[in-house]
């Protein structure tokens, strides 16, 4: 068995480059369109509605544009103000 000890950058909507930002976006807007229709939505509106969704939400992404498995606990949650981060079967505090 060979251990290793490695490095995962997770990023922001905003640190993400135009390509990983596209990728985000487009992904997260086909997940939107399943519970609002936007058929007769500006560009602008469709743009402005998934990136505050993305941002509101804090999401973070491999540097792909493939989102992260993160989850923020809030509220009065045993475990509010941590983020945890699954990753093959494990869990990371951030």
């Amino acid at each position: 068995m060979k251990t290793i000890q490695i490095e995962i950058k997770l990023y922001s909507y905003n640190e993400l480059s135009e390509k990983g930002k596209e990728k985000a976006f487009n992904e997260h807007e086909n997940f939107l369109r399943e519970y609002d229709n936007m058929d007769e939505w500006t560009q602008k509106d469709i743009k402005d509605y998934v990136e505050e969704s993305i941002n509101i939400n804090e999401y973070l992404f491999f540097e792909s544009g493939d989102m992260a498995h993160v989850v923020h606990f809030t509220g009065k949650h045993e475990k509010a103000g941590k983020i945890e981060f699954y990753f093959q079967g494990k869990t990371y505090l951030i």
